[in-house]
């Protein structure tokens, strides 16, 4: 009983201790104007002009405040979250103490990951000419990445544990500005990218804008059924200390647990797929049935499960076939599809690849993927800087249907032969006509401005604007500065998107002419 004493009479001297304390905050009529003022001065000086990244977010005694920024209160900590591009911004931030109450706010410039202003900079060092570097054989390598956060020149990422090799197919080929795949010996993350070993550098050669991948995958984070964009980061490369021009940093296209993942098991015929439509195949001796299946004269190589695992059998390239061909045969008798394959996935993959005109959309580098028990699905996409008009071997237009065509992409073709599909591929089209592509207009110019004095120092190493390059048409190479290749892209795109708004709304399109 006087243990229950104490505790109530522990509670009653609490509230009014409390009590006590809100009254005399509340009898405080003092003026702290003067004060609250010389408060704001110095959070305002300690706000970067620039952002993107945390930072600590000044806190005083005797003082309440209350950070706001897009509607998210914060109290010590800003929360960096990428704006789509970059913009300008402002933290609003409320002072308080007894009576007085003042508002403020604070400018700064919210950096996107993927702006140029970021200065990353990602230095490689060999043991030996980068010459000798090959697309089979890696070598080690000493990495350390420079960048700036929030206004401020950091090393972001050192280690002795990686590794470098070539990768590509012409691109290799192309030029001495090759790509290349960054590995680490262990999961990591660069840049705000998931963790990984496997990291990709892409030249962008051939694509003298050196936007043409990034747009992509930008468009793709704005679209509803495709579920994963890569993330690309503009960095500027030196290897053994030489300058080596504009990269774009992305992901390597695989199944990995911290990023694009699906449940793979080999010993389970019924499981995830991963696997890559790849025509390349016919230029290999290579026989199908155990890692590359052939549907209809279509050859398509399983990633996933891994073929190198000791639980993947041949089954697994028959349940993967007859499932290919299960979904061909539905979309032939134009029945029963709904059930095998993610049709909406299907459309907007497409939608992209015809939107830009892509010259691989039948050839290579175009990613399925089947979930356990689910539909078959398309993505991530990859390789596009030969769309956007810049491949004068193709019909590369901003007129024209491309991709449904039988010598393009089969299921494509397969798919837009069905009414129902051609009108949800309608109004898909629509939607990203009149919601995905204003935004992506407005982000390219403010992109592009972000990286042109990195692009000045590219085109001085590689001083090819006044050259062609394969497979450069003329428009391109009329082009004969940075700026005026973007607004080639910008143009173009404006250009297909109007072109394909009235033929795709045309009664010809309702019956299926798509110009042949």
């Amino acid at each position: 009983m006087k243990k229950l004493y104490l505790f109530i009479l522990t509670i009653a001297l609490s509230i009014f201790v409390v009590s006590c304390s809100d009254i005399e905050l509340s009898l405080d009529q003092t003026d702290y104007t003067d004060q609250i003022e010389a408060l704001a001065e110095s959070i305002d000086q300690a706000v970067p002009a620039v952002i993107n990244a945390n930072f600590s977010l000044p806190i005083y005694e005797d003082y309440e405040i209350e950070y706001k920024f897009n509607d998210e209160m914060f109290t010590n900590e800003f929360i960096y979250e990428s704006p789509f591009y970059d913009r300008d911004a402002t933290l609003e931030y409320t002072i308080k103490r007894g009576k007085t109450e003042l508002s403020f706010s604070s400018d700064f410039r919210h950096l996107s990951l993927e702006s140029g202003y970021n200065a990353t900079k990602i230095y490689l060092t060999l043991p030996v000419p980068l010459g000798q570097v090959g697309k089979e054989e890696y070598v080690q390598a000493n990495v350390r990445v420079e960048t700036r956060k929030n206004g401020v020149g950091i090393i972001e990422h050192e280690t002795i544990a990686a590794q470098l090799r070539g990768r590509g197919n012409s691109t290799w080929f192309l030029s001495d500005k090759k790509p290349y795949r960054l590995r680490f010996d262990e999961n990591t993350s660069i840049l705000g990218m998931p963790k990984a070993k496997n990291y990709v550098l892409l030249a962008e050669y051939a694509d003298k804008s050196l936007m043409r991948n990034v747009i992509t995958q930008k468009m793709v984070s704005l679209m509803e059924n495709l579920p994963y964009s890569l993330e690309v980061r503009f960095v500027e490369l030196y290897v053994n200390e030489e300058y080596r021009g504009v990269y774009v940093l992305t992901e390597q296209v695989e199944v990995h647990k911290n990023k694009f993942t699906i449940e793979s098991i080999p010993g389970e015929v019924n499981t995830g797929y991963f696997f890559e439509m790849d025509q390349r195949f016919y230029d290999q001796n290579i026989t199908p049935g155990w890692d590359w299946i052939v549907v209809r004269d279509i050859p398509y190589e399983i990633k996933e499960p891994d073929p190198d695992d000791l639980g993947f059998t041949s089954t697994h390239a028959t349940y993967l076939k007859a499932y290919i061909e299960s979904v061909e045969n539905a979309l032939i008798a134009k029945s029963n599809y709904n059930n095998l394959i993610n049709l909406n996935n299907w459309i907007e993959h497409f939608i992209v690849h015809e939107f830009v005109k892509n010259v691989d959309v039948g050839w290579s580098s175009v990613f399925m993927y089947k979930e356990k028990d689910g539909p078959l699905q398309y993505g991530p996409l990859w390789d596009f800087d030969l769309a956007y008009g810049n491949a004068d071997y193709i019909d590369y237009g901003p007129e024209g249907f491309y991709g449904m065509r039988q010598y393009k992409n089969r299921m494509f073709k397969l798919m837009m032969d069905i009414l129902e599909v051609r009108l949800l591929y309608r109004e898909a089209y629509n939607n990203f006509y009149f919601d995905v592509l204003p935004e992506l207009l407005e982000m390219i110019p403010v992109l592009s401005e972000s990286i042109s004095e990195m692009a000045h120092r590219n085109f001085l190493k590689w001083d090819i604007m006044n050259s062609y390059v394969w497979p450069n048409p003329a428009e391109v190479l009329a082009q004969k500065t940075h700026a005026g290749q973007v607004q080639y892209v910008v143009s173009y795109m404006n250009l297909r998107a109007e072109w394909m708004l009235n033929e795709i709304n045309d009664q010809a399109f309702y019956y299926g002419d798509f110009g042949d």
